[in-house]
């Protein structure tokens, strides 16, 4: 059987490099130049779209993946798009986040929820995050996806209570297939 690595580098060989930078609308409009604190982390981040995206607005970003062969794709678009990123191959199944603190922390298309506390605790004070992924609506459109890896409608409220919400779709609206949070972490 394939583990998730090998199934995630094969789908890389098999892409090209996008012709353009592809961004999560939740991501553009809610983003902030930085002050002061400068460091964004980029979960499963795949091509590293998010990633370039954020070094572009001035952020230090770091791309985490299990899949080198994304990762790779990845530095070749930081390096068409004129920005550097860092990258780090690892398999977040397995391995703790670095260290904090963040000013932004971003997760899409990927659900672990025992990162849920990690990511919170990494967070700067005042730091970003974002998180957007299935939820168990997408299980009517695509039945063969594991239900492990969909979000229940109000489990992302439930999981970032203790931040401020900016942004929340909770799965509270059946004809959406994903949820996603923007929240921040308090300054006191």
């Amino acid at each position: 059987m394939e583990n998730d690595v090998q199934r995630w580098d094969k789908k890389y060989r098999q892409a090209a490099l996008a012709p353009i930078l592809q961004i999560d609308p939740l991501l553009e409009s809610h983003v902030v130049l930085p002050t002061g604190q400068k460091k964004a982390l980029d979960l499963a981040a795949g091509t590293c779209h998010t990633s370039v995206y954020l070094a572009k607005q001035g952020f230090d970003a770091t791309a985490l993946d299990c899949s080198a062969v994304g990762l790779a794709l990845g530095q070749k678009l930081a390096k068409r798009e004129g920005v550097k990123i860092k990258i780090h191959e690892m398999d977040l199944d397995r391995v703790m986040l670095p260290t904090g603190p963040w000013a932004i922390i971003s997760c899409f298309r990927y659900l672990n929820r025992a990162l849920f506390l990690s990511m919170i605790e990494a967070l700067a004070p005042g730091g970003l995050l974002f998180v957007k992924t299935f939820n168990a609506h997408h299980l009517v459109k695509a039945p063969a996806f594991n239900p492990e890896y969909v979000l229940q409608p109000g489990e992302l409220a439930s999981a970032f209570s203790m931040l401020e919400m900016i942004a929340l779709s909770d799965g509270d609206n059946s004809n959406e297939t994903s949820s996603w949070i923007v929240a921040r972490r308090p300054s006191g």
